[in-house]
C-alpha cells in the first residue's frame, strides 16, 4: 500500500471518507476507496469544485436524466399514443442549441474541437445539484443601491409567475389592449405552467409545469380532459401584432409600402394561429413544433433558480407549478447570474464575475466564405430568419471599430440598471454611464448648432432597431425596414448608398424575407447601417420613433412629418441626403485644391514680403482647420446642414485670401 496523505485528498473528498466511517489513524483509506470517494462527489455535484473542469460536451450529456424523465412523465407523449396530437413534434436538445447552431458544426469540422457559436451556457444550471443559490434578496441585504436599480428593470421581468403579472393583475388570462387575446394561449391555465416569459415590450411564451418551453396549445379542454388535444403552435402572444400590427395596419402597409404584407391569419402561414395577436413560435402552426426542455435552450436568457438540494427532490416536483415556485429561489437575470452562484458568500467560488453580457447577447453564426472577408472577423451575428435575432448586439459590437478600440458593453450600459423607463413602456430607455456625445466631441459639436436632426439622439440614426425578438418571415421586409424589428442595432457605421443592403440572403438568391440564411453585409470588413434601416424604418418599439414627442422619423406608415418626407426606398433618401454632402464635399475638394495651390505659390514666389506669408499662412491655416473640423465630424453636413454650409463657405473665404496674397493678386 502506497503512503497516505491528508494532503493527498480535497476537503470535500476528506469530508466524503469521513462519511464512509473509514477514515482513522489505524485504517487509513486505500487508493481504491479514495478514488471511489472522489467519484461520489463529482457524480453527487457535477460542478467544478476542483475535481475537473466541465467540458461543453459534459454539459451537453447531464440532462440526460431529465430526459428519460420527461419521456416517462409528460403528456405531450401519452397524447401521442392516444392520437390527440395535431401535429408533429421535434426533440430539441442541449446539442442542437449549444453544439449544432449557428453553423457550430462546420467550425468545429475547421478547427477540431466542438463549438458553442451561437448560445452560451449558464454558469450553473439548474440541473446542477445541489442547486447552491442563495438568490438576490439575499444580494440586496449588502447591495441596496444595485438591487433597487435591477429590481425595476425588464432584466428582472424575463420571467414571472403567473400572480406576479402586475399588468394584467395577476390574470394571464384577461384579454389585452381592449381585445378578447389572452398573455396564456387557448386550453392552458395558470397552474399548466410554471412561469410566464415575457413583458409589455415584446411578446409572452410559457414554461409548462415539467419546464418546457410552451410551443402548444390545446383545444377541445384542457390537458387533463380525456378528449381535449395537443396543438402545435399557437402558443405565444405577441404585443406587437396585438396593439400595432392591427389588421387596419396591416392593410395600409400592404397599400402603402410592403404589397406581400399578410392582412389575414392565412397570409402569416406557419407562423399564423387560430387568432390575430396569439402567432407560433419555435411552431409551425398545425404542423410542427419543438418539443423543448428549459434546459435546452429558455434558461440561457430567461434564467430562473432553484433551490433543489438532489436531482431526486427536483424530479419529484415535476408536474406541480407550487412546489416549483416554492422552491424557485431568483426569477429572471439576476445578480448570480453574473457573479456566479453565492458569489463571495461562498468565498473565492464564483466571486468576481464569472459570467458577463456575452453570454445572452453575443449570439455568431459561422459561414465559411463570410469569414474570408475580414479574417480577423470571420463570425457573422446569428439569424433566424431575415432579421438579425435579439441578443445579437454583443456580435455585432464585435465587429465594430467600437469594440476595436476597447469598448464593451459595460463601457455604455449599466448592468444594474438596464430599464431607465417604467418596464411597462412597450420600448426601452436604457440606463447608460456613457452617451455618444461623451467620447465624439466633433460631432456633438456639429450637432448643437441645428438642423432638422438637432432634437434627435445619435442612437436615432446610428442604432436603429433592426433585430427581431419573434423572428417571423412574414411580417419582415428588409429593403423596406420593418415590421418584426424591436431591438436596436450596435453597428454604428451608417454607409451612404442609394443600393447597398445591410441585411442581404445568400450569395444568388432571391431577396425574399423566407429565404432561409440571411447575414448582415460588409463594406470595407465591417458591418454597416443602410439608409433606409437609419432614416426611413417601421419600427412599433423603437424610441426614437415612439416615445413621447417623437415624430415618427421618415416611416411611411408612423412619421408625423410632411408627406414629401415619408420615404419608401433607398434611393429617395440617398438623393435626400446628397443635397446635404454634395456641396459639403465638393466645397471641401475646391478647398483643399486651392489650399494646395497656396502651399506652391509660397514657395516659388520668392517676392513674397515675411510679412505677407504669414498673413497668407494665417488664413491657410484657418480654412485648413475649418477641413478638419468637417472632416472629423465625417456626416458631411447631415449632423448640421446650414452650420456645414457656413463653415464651408467661411474655409472658403479664408482659403481665397491666402491663394490672393501668394500669388500678388492681395497686399
Amino acid at each position: 500500500m502506497k503512503t497516505f496523505s491528508f494532503k493527498m485528498l480535497s476537503k470535500a473528498c476528506i469530508l466524503a471518507v469521513l462519511s464512509l466511517g473509514v477514515l482513522h489513524a489505524d485504517n487509513p483509506p486505500t487508493d481504491d476507496e479514495v478514488a471511489k470517494s472522489k467519484q461520489k462527489e463529482v457524480a453527487k455535484t457535477f460542478q467544478n469544485d476542483g475535481f475537473k473542469p466541465r467540458t461543453l460536451l459534459d454539459t451537453v450529456e447531464a440532462d440526460k436524466y431529465y430526459w428519460d424523465y420527461l419521456r416517462e412523465n409528460h403528456p405531450i407523449f401519452k397524447f401521442e399514443k392516444e392520437g390527440r396530437l395535431v401535429g408533429e413534434y421535434a426533440l430539441s436538445d442541449r446539442q442542437e442549441e449549444f453544439v449544432d447552431f449557428g453553423g457550430g458544426k462546420k467550425y468545429a469540422q475547421k478547427v477540431g474541437r466542438p463549438t458553442a457559436v451561437t448560445y452560451r451556457l449558464a454558469y450553473e444550471s439548474f440541473l446542477d445539484f445541489p442547486n447552491k443559490f442563495v438568490g438576490s434578496a439575499k444580494c440586496g441585504e449588502c447591495h441596496p443601491a444595485q438591487y433597487a436599480q435591477w429590481e425595476r428593470s425588464r432584466h428582472a421581468k424575463t420571467i414571472r409567475f403567473p400572480e406576479d403579472l402586475d399588468e394584467v393583475n395577476g390574470d394571464p388570462k384577461q384579454g389585452m389592449y381592449g381585445t378578447n387575446v389572452p398573455i396564456l394561449t387557448t386550453g392552458i391555465r395558470p397552474d399548466d405552467t410554471f412561469a410566464i416569459l415575457g413583458t409589455p415590450r415584446t411578446k409572452y411564451g410559457f414554461l409548462d409545469k415539467w419546464l418546457v418551453r410552451g410551443t402548444y396549445h390545446v383545444i377541445d379542454g384542457t390537458l387533463d380532459d380525456n378528449n381535449s388535444k395537443i396543438v402545435a403552435g399557437g402558443n405565444q402572444f405577441s404585443v406587437n401584432w396585438t396593439k400595432f400590427l392591427t389588421p387596419e395596419v396591416a392593410k395600409r402597409i400592404q397599400a402603402e409600402i410592403s404589397p406581400n404584407f399578410p392582412t389575414d391569419m392565412a397570409g402569416f402561414g406557419g407562423s399564423g394561429s387560430h387568432m390575430w395577436g396569439m402567432n407560433s413560435y419555435g411552431a409551425t402552426y398545425q404542423k410542427k413544433f419543438r418539443f423543448q426542455p428549459a434546459s435546452a435552450y429558455c434558461e440561457v436568457c430567461h434564467s430562473f433558480k432553484f433551490d433543489f438540494k438532489s436531482k431526486e427532490e427536483f424530479l419529484s416536483a415535476l408536474g406541480k407549478p407550487k412546489e416549483l415556485r416554492k422552491h424557485a429561489i431568483n426569477m429572471g437575470i439576476s445578480c448570480e447570474e453574473c457573479h456566479g452562484a453565492g458569489a463571495h458568500l461562498y468565498g473565492a467560488r464564483g466571486a468576481g464575475m464569472a459570467s458577463n453580457c456575452e453570454r445572452c447577447h453575443q449570439r455568431f453564426q459561422y459561414h465559411e466564405d463570410d469569414g474570408k472577408l475580414n479574417p480577423r472577423k470571420p463570425f457573422n451575428a446569428y439569424f433566424k430568419s431575415s432579421c438579425p435575432s435579439c441578443g445579437t448586439e454583443g456580435a455585432q459590437l464585435y465587429n465594430s471599430v467600437h469594440y476595436d478600440k476597447g469598448l464593451r458593453c459595460n463601457t455604455c450600459h449599466d448592468p444594474h440598471e438596464v430599464t431607465a423607463n417604467d418596464w411597462r413602456d412597450h420600448y426601452t430607455l436604457t440606463g447608460l454611464k456613457k452617451t455618444c456625445e461623451d467620447c465624439h466631441e466633433p460631432q456633438k459639436e456639429m450637432f448643437k448648432f441645428g438642423g432638422p436632426h438637432a432634437k434627435d439622439n445619435c442612437t436615432g440614426c446610428h442604432m436603429p432597431n433592426m433585430m427581431s425578438c419573434e423572428n417571423f418571415a412574414a411580417i419582415q421586409d428588409p429593403d423596406k425596414a420593418g415590421y418584426d424589428n424591436v431591438r436596436a442595432s450596435h453597428i454604428w457605421k451608417i454607409l451612404v448608398d442609394k443600393d447597398k443592403k445591410s441585411l442581404n440572403p445568400p450569395p444568388g438568391k432571391d431577396r425574399n424575407p423566407k429565404e432561409k440564411g440571411w447575414r448582415l453585409a460588409r463594406e470595407d470588413g465591417r458591418f454597416f447601417v443602410d439608409l433606409m434601416w437609419s432614416c426611413g424604418r417601421t419600427a412599433f418599439e423603437d424610441p426614437n420613433l415612439v416615445k413621447p414627442g417623437a415624430s415618427g422619423c421618415h416611416s411611411v406608415i408612423q412619421s408625423t412629418l410632411p408627406k414629401e418626407l415619408h420615404y419608401k426606398d433607398q434611393a429617395t433618401i440617398y438623393e435626400a441626403v446628397m443635397q446635404w454632402q454634395r456641396p459639403v464635399k465638393d466645397g471641401y475638394a475646391n478647398i483643399e485644391k486651392i489650399l494646395r495651390s497656396v502651399d506652391k505659390s509660397l514657395a516659388e514666389n520668392k517676392k513674397l514680403s515675411t510679412d505677407a506669408k504669414s498673413r497668407a499662412l494665417s488664413f491657410a491655416k484657418q480654412a485648413q482647420d475649418i477641413l478638419d473640423r468637417l472632416k472629423k465630424d465625417g456626416s458631411w453636413g447631415v449632423h448640421g446642414p446650414k452650420y456645414a454650409a457656413k463653415l464651408v463657405d467661411e474655409a472658403l473665404t479664408y482659403a481665397q485670401q491666402a491663394q490672393d496674397i501668394a500669388t500678388g493678386k492681395s497686399k
